[in-house]
């Protein structure tokens, strides 16, 4: 009688266990384009994928057509384009975009945060760490 209460306790959490994983929404890649602001012919992209352990997010931008020399601090934020949002992951983990002689540049971040399946993710583009508020390039970010 009481190893079948042993197993019965045994089973309840292994059931509970199967039920919030399988509700747990998978990890996928996301995309954007990048586009210049005001009139800036800078073109690029960026690719978002999950980490090898799931608990955060490689990142991967690239420009192409922007000053050679610049320096431009980049992030991930909440929201869109159109209606911007917080920065999303913290800034720490943004290492800045150097642009080439040819006006190419990349940069690459491990962000430790999981994009929420029912919020919306940009890319933002800034001038300088100076002027934070002049946005390069933009694009929204889509799965």
């Amino acid at each position: 009688m009481r190893s079948s209460f042993r197993f019965a306790g045994l089973l309840v959490p292994a059931v509970l266990l199967t039920s919030v994983a399988a509700t747990r929404a998978p990890l996928v890649d996301w995309t954007a384009k990048l586009a210049g602001k005001d009139g800036r012919k800078v073109t690029g992209s960026a690719t978002v994928k999950p980490t090898a352990d799931g608990k955060g997010v490689d990142v991967q931008v690239t420009l192409d057509g922007d000053t050679p020399g610049a320096t431009r601090p980049w992030h991930i934020h909440t929201g869109s384009c159109a209606k911007s949002g917080g920065v999303f992951g913290g800034g720490r983990a943004y290492t800045p975009i150097v642009i080439d002689a040819k006006g190419h540049g990349s940069a690459k971040a491990t962000v430790p945060a999981t994009p929420a399946d029912t919020t919306t993710y940009y890319v933002n583009i800034h001038d300088s760490a100076a002027a934070m508020s002049i946005i390069v390039a933009c694009g929204d970010l889509a799965k």
